[in-house]
């Protein structure tokens, strides 16, 4: 059954849930607000993609299941299984919400005491109220105070740890986050927790993967930079790792092969050469360079 909820004027310039929307392509800030309706008064919902669909976007043509894992990879929600039952919730949801005392007490079982929770709205003082405050008589600001730190945005790439020891990011983390074309928006704190869930093997992938990576941006500067959570959580490197090829460096002989290439096509192949002449990252020797090269040059269509 669907219930009022309330929503806040802050939630439409809530950057880190736009952030998420540009990386995943997906519907997400209509659909989490939507999802708030399908609460209960725990902030527990039936985790059914099809019936939650129908109820929150009738009308849209889209797999849900992918709308609920992209919330759920970025901790806006959280899944557990009770009794072969699949069932989510909101972890920001009690800090959050003011529920009327008339609604029904829950039909769900509470989730496991030891799932993992990754609750996003406590990671960062108030940039963004929390979007949801829960049901009330019409009025908007009365009830329970909100804590001052409590927003649905994700922690600052530079915040502290919150225990009272200061505590430093593994060695192998750093390198990464060093090497990764980071944001300001980007959060450290929230990237490491989904690097700490890699093998071993797939930390190295994911560092590997991260120089390719940066040549594809540079071939196409239009491109938004993906979330290094993203990047992590949803295991993208993959797709950069596969172009990685181990070669010996090329001598100048090859590099003017190449540069004859762009300057006939205004072509370029970033993921086997580099970034292209001008951008960053290059590699071409600066003099083999002509003035022009690199100028409008597009990516080379490999045959798939």
């Amino acid at each position: 059954m669907s219930r009022i909820r309330t929503i806040k004027p802050e939630f439409f310039t809530h950057e880190d849930l736009f952030e998420a929307e540009q990386e995943s392509g997906l519907p997400l800030r209509l659909a989490f607000a939507g999802l708030w309706t399908q609460c209960d008064r725990e902030g527990r919902f039936n985790w059914r993609p099809r019936q939650l669909k129908v109820a929150i976007m009738p009308y849209d043509v889209l797999d849900f299941s992918r709308v609920l894992d992209a919330l759920s990879t970025r901790g806006f929600v959280v899944k557990y299984m009770t009794e072969n039952r699949d069932f989510g919730f909101i972890p920001s949801w009690h800090r959050h919400q003011v529920i009327n005392n008339r609604e029904r007490a829950s039909d769900f079982p509470p989730p496991p005491e030891n799932i993992e929770k990754v609750d996003v709205s406590i990671t960062r003082a108030p940039r963004v109220d929390h979007a949801c405050s829960g049901e009330r008589k019409g009025k908007e600001g009365k009830g329970k105070e909100e804590e001052p730190n409590g927003s649905l945005s994700e922690v600052a790439s530079d915040a502290k740890p919150k225990s009272g020891k200061s505590k430093g990011y593994p060695e192998a983390f750093e390198k990464f986050w060093v090497a990764y074309p980071t944001t300001p928006n980007m959060s450290k704190a929230k990237a490491l927790v989904g690097w700490k869930r890699l093998t071993d093997d797939e930390r190295d992938a994911c560092y590997r993967a991260v120089q390719p990576y940066k040549a594809f941006l540079a071939s196409k500067p239009a491109h938004p930079v993906m979330h290094a959570t993203t990047f992590i959580n949803e295991k993208r490197f993959d797709g950069f790792t596969a172009t990685i090829k181990i070669s010996e460096p090329a001598t100048d002989e090859v590099w003017v092969k190449r540069l004859k290439y762009g300057r006939r096509l205004g072509r370029w192949n970033t993921p086997n050469w580099g970034p292209a002449p001008g951008r960053p990252g290059s590699h071409v020797p600066a003099h083999l360079l002509e003035t022009n090269d690199g100028a409008d040059w597009r990516e080379m269509e490999l045959a798939a």
